[in-house]
């Protein structure tokens, strides 16, 4: 991991937010703490991040309420993955900050090998993130270079008229017809492990199942973001599956 990976973690506890900190200083060093919920709100007015980690109960914004406003108001961060901190594990909880706009959701205490994963899974760059989706390929073929671009060409080929099929869908309040688009593209996307684009996948479903307008329309812009990146890198993408081949393990 290189340096240039910034990650902001916000928490009034200062014993958990020293302790985040010395984690994922296993990953990256460019590592920036803020101490209630309106210091982190102003932080990520100002700098640009590749990872927030916000714990959900803080004085003068709670984690919630910061994450709300990231994803309603156009400025550096607004689609930078925000990760839940909390004490409680409660489904109930867990939905809640999903639907608020938080990528994932960590309950303490949390371990080495869930923020390696967190990390992993939302670095930011180009060959780093394609390198990602290679490594997953892989895995998923046994080393195949060849099925593997194979079955990644088709899903670059298939996504465009996909998300077009979904989006015309939210346009004309087809809800019931966007879930099943969806709900396929998860199938697709569970099948490929690329655990990112599911997340976000995921969420859009259980919005379009609950007939949230809102929080799907905002959750398909999340998604449109994702997979345009990944449209944009595909020969990025298929040049790491070859240089990854029998070192996807």
């Amino acid at each position: 991991m290189t340096n240039d990976f910034a990650i902001l973690i916000a928490d009034d506890n200062e014993i958990n937010l020293w302790l985040l900190r010395e984690q994922l200083e296993h990953w990256a060093m460019d590592i920036t703490l803020a101490q209630d919920g309106r210091e982190a709100w102003q932080l990520l007015q100002q700098y640009s991040y590749a990872l927030v980690f916000l714990d959900v109960n803080m004085p003068f914004l709670n984690g919630f309420e910061v994450v709300e406003k990231l994803r309603t108001t156009d400025g550096l961060n607004r689609q930078t993955p925000v990760i839940a901190v909390t004490a409680h594990a409660q489904s109930q909880q867990r939905q809640q900050a999903v639907d608020a706009g938080f990528n994932e959701y960590l309950v303490k205490p949390i371990r080495l090998n869930q923020l390696q994963q967190i990390v992993t899974r939302w670095r930011q760059g180009d060959d780093n993130n394609a390198n990602y989706y290679a490594v997953q390929i892989l895995r998923k073929t046994q080393d195949n270079s060849q099925l593997s671009q194979t079955l990644l060409s088709k899903l670059f080929a298939e996504l465009p008229t996909h998300m077009l099929d979904i989006e015309r869908s939210l346009q004309n309040m087809a809800i019931q017809q966007a879930w099943e688009l969806v709900h396929k593209l998860h199938g697709t996307f569970c099948f490929y492990d690329f655990a990112d684009c599911l997340g976000v996948v995921e969420s859009l479903e259980q919005a379009l199942l609950h007939n949230e307008e809102a929080q799907a329309n905002q959750q398909f812009s999340l998604l449109k973001v994702k997979l345009d990146w990944l449209l944009d890198n595909q020969g990025v993408i298929l040049r790491n599956v070859m240089s990854n081949e029998g070192g996807s393990d």
